[in-house]
């Protein structure tokens, strides 16, 4: 989760310059820098769990899974930016900066209270900035819910709630039921949803 630091714009320079001294993550948007504070036990046992697997099921090819320390760069001509994803995977050999990745393929955000909003919108939207995402995906860490978003579907928004149905990672071959994302803390069957979700079809 990320909240805003009192500062002056400042370059994308300083910006890096300084997160290499920093003992804070920062993200970077547009010359605000904004400090990440901690997640909660749960939101780290989704990312460890599917960082292991995704991984796992990449092991041996040219493709490489990175979780949370590492940044993703967005620059083009509306501005630059530089996040921290909960997970995410890179298979273009040209990204060879220690710190940041330019070319990834698809991101994962884990949402919680303090981010969900600006996950679903802001950074959503600036993610599909990169030229090289072909998928985008949020995790719900409150009750099951995966939303997928695939850039060959324009964009569109597929949503996965129920536990036995097959999430699919198509930008790396992936799939797995729904509740393999959440192996090391399971949900209840007869776990609270939203309203939203009430007899609702899938996408």
């Amino acid at each position: 989760m990320s909240t805003a630091a009192h500062k002056l714009p400042i370059t994308a320079t300083e910006y890096l310059e300084g997160e290499l001294r920093s003992e804070t993550r920062h993200e970077f948007v547009d010359g605000r820098v904004y400090a990440m504070s901690g997640a909660s036990r749960r939101h780290n046992e989704i990312c460890g769990d599917l960082y292991s697997s995704l991984k796992n099921h990449l092991h041996g090819g040219p493709c490489r899974t990175y979780i949370e320390a590492v940044k993703v760069q967005i620059a083009d001509d509306l501005g630059e930016g530089y996040y921290y994803p909960d997970v995410f995977v890179a298979c273009e050999p040209g990204d060879d900066d220690s710190h940041v990745v330019s070319n990834p393929k698809l991101i994962i955000e884990v949402l919680s209270d303090s981010t969900s909003r600006i996950d679903r919108t802001d950074k959503l939207t600036n993610y599909k900035r990169i030229p090289s995402v072909e998928e985008i995906v949020l995790i719900e860490q409150a009750w099951p819910e995966i939303l997928v978003f695939r850039r060959s579907e324009r964009w569109k928004r597929n949503l996965y709630t129920q536990f036995g149905t097959i999430v699919r990672l198509d930008s790396i071959g992936y799939a797995a039921p729904l509740a393999a994302f959440y192996q090391s803390n399971p949900f209840p069957e007869d776990v609270q949803r939203p309203w939203y979700h009430l007899n609702r079809i899938e996408d």
